[in-house]
């Protein structure tokens, strides 16, 4: 039995080594980050937009006396035209560590924005906004709390998420309470 190959047999395995290695490169270790929908994994984070805006969620204090969860954001826009502000503009889930729905603020009136200088953005103008989603969970091991603005509701394909997973929060909380000290 010879177990000689011929250039042309070691040239045509080269080639299809070659690209399995590079496809495995490409897929290993990565996750697929859409630029219409950048996510944020930080407490707090700032995202920028495809749309010229740009967003960050400075807090989030889960209140478990009164079931709210309660966010500080910040946004300010480059755009020439002005974008109104509206609740439906942001949304709020809990999934557990399987992936499944355990809260939608939808569900539950929606995020109420609780104030702000304005209901629009001007272009150069940041805002903070302080909004609340109502009967909130307590936050268990493995849930990620998803936390979404579409600064656009006619461009809802571009939108903004930040996943905060119970231990970013815990974190975020515990090291809010030292600096306080």
């Amino acid at each position: 039995m010879s177990y000689t190959f011929s250039r042309r047999a070691f040239l045509k395995y080269s080639a299809a080594t070659a690209v399995a290695v590079a496809g495995a490169s490409l897929l290993g270790g990565c996750e697929y980050q859409d630029p219409k929908n950048p996510v944020c994994k930080t407490l707090p984070g700032a995202i920028k937009s495809d749309l010229q805006v740009i967003a960050g969620l400075k807090s989030m204090k889960i209140e478990s006396n009164s079931n709210t969860c309660r966010l500080e954001v910040d946004i300010e826009s480059a755009r020439a035209n002005p974008i109104r502000l509206t609740t439906d503009c942001f949304s709020i889930a809990v999934k557990d560590s399987e992936g499944k729905s355990r809260y939608f603020s939808m569900n539950y009136g929606g995020v109420q924005i609780l104030n702000a200088e304005n209901l629009r953005i001007e272009q150069k103008k940041p805002i903070t906004l302080h909004l609340a989603a109502a009967n909130f969970p307590e936050l268990q091991d493995g849930d990620t709390v998803l936390f979404q603005y579409i600064p656009i509701r006619d461009n809802s394909e571009y939108s903004m998420i930040w996943e905060i997973t119970k231990e970013v929060y815990e974190e975020f909380i515990a090291n809010q309470s030292t600096s306080k000290n």
